[in-house]
């Protein structure tokens, strides 16, 4: 991604102007006359020559299997190409790593990249290990950016943690607006019990009251759960009765969950009232890849209808859609260009500053995120170091029309921030963007 050569003056004149003093020099001899030498100041950056490295410490296993081609094949050279362009003796590498999705193990990935000398992480990928770091990231000098923790909890000003998407004190209004746009009035909440899905809940509950509705139960079940019987036997019984007082078009369940929503979804079938209820979720369900696979007649028949930041969308979102498409078949999400884009905002401040120093990073990112524009969309973050605004997609699930067999990720409307509204498309998209049946609320 080529900059005009006006943009690299002034970014290297921004680059002179703040490295002060850690500029470098060789003392050279000048001859000015017969036997007579002088000294001529020559400066010398000191990152010249050096390779940063950046750890890229992903949430789980499941992760590694397109985020190392992605970071090898996509990431290092474009971060590479765009120092070069300009103008820059300078090259960057991530080093991959897994938390085993456990927020303890997450701690002992920071500590030890730490104790290599890399102080600058991209990983805090579940708020739970973004938190469970926190305190050790602030007292250590270690700059850890995340591009999909969510939890409002970390909405913490002058500390370590910066995150390049919204939180969910953004996502949740989308989500209660979704549900009452749809006609939804009475809700069943099932969710994770992690700060995450509770940091969606505290917010989503007052959300959604505000609009009219009510939140008549609130299931919340470990992380590690593989059975959901009796929570969904509970479900069951208190819908049941919803349904017979207000009608099935106006009683919803709303899922704040992760990958395991494929599991609920399969055991679902037996508990009817439920199964046939339309489902709503959040960017925990949005695009799923498993349930399509292991489970699409269930996702396309309860939905989880989800909202998923929305990103760009210009030419560096398409860039990165074709290159997803080419390594593991699958559309790019907002979170992969919040990755991204913070990589780009590393570059930025590691060459503006001139050192790799989290202290003397830190104090440039609220500047560069403001002016850059990425494939997210508008970079700028807010007083807590986190994305300050964003609209999102509602994605659900299809028939791919191509292939009767197939189940595809579908774009059925839209949460615009500014207005507060949902848009629900009468010709969706598939992620390819083909068009698309849309679905038609029952409202109220």
């Amino acid at each position: 991604m080529e900059k005009s050569s006006t943009m690299m003056m002034a970014v290297l004149l921004v680059v002179g102007l703040a490295i002060g003093g850690g500029v470098g020099y060789f003392m050279a001899p000048k001859e000015t006359a017969p036997g007579e030498t002088t000294e001529v100041k020559i400066e010398v950056l000191p990152l010249d020559g050096k390779t940063i490295r950046i750890a890229n410490l992903m949430s789980g296993t499941s992760a590694l299997e397109t985020g190392v081609p992605w970071a090898e094949e996509v990431i290092v050279p474009n971060l590479n190409a765009y120092a070069e362009n300009l103008g820059y003796d300078v090259s960057y590498t991530l080093l991959n790593d897994q938390a085993d999705s456990q927020a303890a193990v997450h701690l002992e990935k920071v500590q030890s990249f730490k104790a290599m000398d890399i102080s600058i992480i991209h990983g805090g990928g579940w708020s739970s290990m973004a938190q469970g770091a926190l305190s050790y990231v602030n007292e250590n000098n270690v700059l850890l950016w995340s591009s999909s923790s969510t939890s409002p909890v970390l909405r913490i000003a002058d500390d370590n943690l910066f995150r390049m998407c919204p939180d969910d004190t953004i996502q949740a209004p989308a989500i209660a607006e979704m549900l009452w746009s749809w006609g939804i009035e009475h809700i069943i909440v099932i969710q994770r019990a992690d700060s995450w899905a509770d940091g969606i809940y505290n917010i989503l509950e007052p959300a959604f009251a505000s609009r009219g509705g009510e939140i008549h139960e609130r299931i919340r079940y470990a992380g590690e759960v593989t059975e959901f019987s009796s929570y969904l036997a509970t479900a069951e019984t208190i819908a049941a009765g919803l349904v017979d007082q207000y009608g099935a078009e106006h009683v919803g369940i709303e899922v704040i969950a992760f990958s395991e929503y494929t599991t609920m979804a399969t055991q679902c079938v037996d508990y009817p009232t439920i199964y046939n209820l339309v489902w709503f979720g959040s960017d925990g369900t949005a695009l799923g890849a498993q349930i399509r696979d292991d489970a699409p007649e269930m996702a396309i028949h309860m939905q989880a209808l989800s909202t998923y930041a929305s990103p760009g969308k210009n030419e560096m979102f398409l860039f990165l859609y074709d290159e997803s498409m080419r390594i593991s078949n699958t559309p790019v999400g907002y979170y992969t260009c919040a990755a991204f884009d913070l990589y780009h905002n590393i570059v930025e401040t590691t060459l503006m500053t001139q050192s790799e120093d989290p202290m003397d990073v830190i104090p440039m990112i609220f500047p560069t995120t403001y002016r850059l524009f990425g494939a997210s969309g508008w970079c700028k973050l807010n007083e807590g170091g986190d994305r300050a605004v964003a609209n999102y997609d509602i994605w659900g699930y299809g028939w791919d029309p191509d292939d009767p067999e197939a189940c595809v990720n579908v774009n059925y409307g839209f949460y615009d921030a500014t207005s507060g509204k949902v848009t629900w498309y009468t010709q969706a998209e598939v992620v390819d963007g083909r068009p698309f049946p849309g679905l038609t609320p029952p409202g109220h």
